[in-house]
């Protein structure tokens, strides 16, 4: 008959080896950010300074870093994110182009890795461990409304509108999504304080990626 001590240590064992199992079985995607000069506004820059409480020269910063943190802390059982380490950035951005190219007949702002040697490609992803890497290509704010109801009339406010072009690459380096104008959701009925501040906080963007990653993970799936 086994021993209270030899049954913890079985139990331990297992449900050790069970976490260990469904980590690994996590797919990496590694994150490729927008550079500065692939985040354009139809607001002005010193208008967005101003709601994100920051100098026109942090803005970019500022939706780096909201975009960043929305993909690490993405919650999946079978995907995680990892925002591509500076040594690598500063190694494949000097090499990829960017340019109008169709997907699926439509036409977007995409990434060409024509330049990127296979083996630099491949060595990449295999020392981060890695199945997919994101190109966010393009972000762009545009200028939109939301429309509150009170009873009988509606209120326009000023309310902006986020959308992305980015691609998806295999660790072959076949480029299996290539999406343009992907919109940030922020629900129906978004909180007040994100209304009075047009969209524009960056922190406040958070919940608006969920939709986005949500949908680009099933169509991942759907392209394994």
């Amino acid at each position: 008959m086994l021993s209270s001590l030899k049954i913890f240590i079985i139990v331990s064992s297992c449900s050790f080896g069970f976490i260990q199992t469904t980590y690994a079985q996590k797919q990496k995607i590694l994150v490729v950010p927008f550079t500065r000069f692939q985040l354009v506004s139809e607001y002005k820059l010193s208008d967005i300074a101003q709601i994100n409480r920051v100098i026109e020269s942090e803005v970019f910063d500022q939706y780096t870093l909201s975009l960043k943190h929305a993909f690490q802390s993405y919650n999946s059982d079978l995907f995680e994110f990892e925002i591509l380490n500076t040594q690598d950035y500063l190694t494949i951005k000097k090499l990829v182009k960017y340019e109008i190219q169709k997907f699926n007949g439509r036409k977007y702002n995409a990434s060409n890795l024509s330049l990127v040697n296979d083996s630099i490609f491949s060595s990449m992803l295999t020392k981060n461990r890695a199945e997919y890497i994101v190109f966010v290509n393009w972000y762009v704010i545009q200028k939109n409304v939301h429309i509150s109801y009170v009873g009988d009339s509606n209120k326009r406010h000023p309310f902006a509108s986020h959308k992305l072009d980015f691609d998806v690459y295999n660790n072959k380096k076949e480029k299996i999504i290539g999406k343009g104008n992907a919109k940030l959701d922020c629900g129906g009925f978004p909180p007040i304080t994100m209304i009075e501040e047009k969209c524009l906080k960056a922190n406040s963007l958070a919940n608006c990626y969920q939709g986005l990653i949500g949908d680009l993970l099933k169509e991942l799936s759907l392209n394994k």
